[in-house]
């Protein structure tokens, strides 16, 4: 299938790899600038009562960075919010760190919380946002050692790859399989859709 060219450019916020292969998985011909916002610092700072909330706040902030350096462009940011008991699991970075997550989710539940938002001359002018809610298995330190070993998910938050091995440490999943890796594809598309991008 050949590639889908929008009818309005669209530009990326992101330099995640699984988010480039979706893309590219439903052929659409879209650019990617990584941004340079500071996620901590977001984090740090804003005052949010509910994670959906932030993960829009972290889309917007990215789709605002890049839109100022492209204007004319309408820019796509995306970010996710992986918590568990109202704690934010980030990328852990080195063994130790996702050995530790993993042990934290292990028979537990946490959510994947998927926040977009799309800036034009730095303006925000849509917003979505999708949760996925996974229960994992109970895991020994063995079963954690073995998984790091296979995906290395050092840079994934959650510490698990779930479009590769990740999937298979889980008793109960719902909700989108895009929107646990990092991209609601499915109200995206919708909205190009619906706003002549394609």
């Amino acid at each position: 299938m050949s590639n889908i060219s929008l009818l309005k450019p669209l530009i990326i916020a992101t330099k995640s790899e699984i988010r480039k292969k979706i893309f590219s998985d439903f052929n659409l011909n879209v650019s990617f600038i990584a941004s340079e916002v500071d996620e901590d610092l977001i984090k740090e700072n804003f005052q949010f009562k509910n994670y959906y909330d932030l993960a829009i706040e972290l889309a917007s902030a990215k789709a605002l960075e890049v839109s100022k350096k492209n204007p004319d462009n309408y820019v796509l940011g995306v970010d996710q919010v992986c918590e568990f008991n109202n704690e934010i699991l980030n990328k852990p970075g080195n063994k130790e760190k996702c050995i530790n997550t993993l042990q934290k989710l292990s028979g537990n539940t946490h959510f994947q919380n998927c926040g977009m938002a799309i800036a034009f001359n730095d303006n925000i002018i849509w917003t979505s946002y999708d949760v996925a809610k996974l229960t994992m298995n109970e895991l020994s330190l063995k079963d954690i050692e073995n998984y790091i070993l296979k995906d290395t998910p050092y840079m994934c938050c959650g510490s698990y790859k779930y479009e590769l091995n990740g999937k298979d440490l889980f008793s109960e999943v719902e909700g989108s399989i895009y929107t646990i890796q990092g991209l609601d594809i499915d109200s995206l598309l919708m909205y190009l859709k619906q706003n002549k991008f394609i």
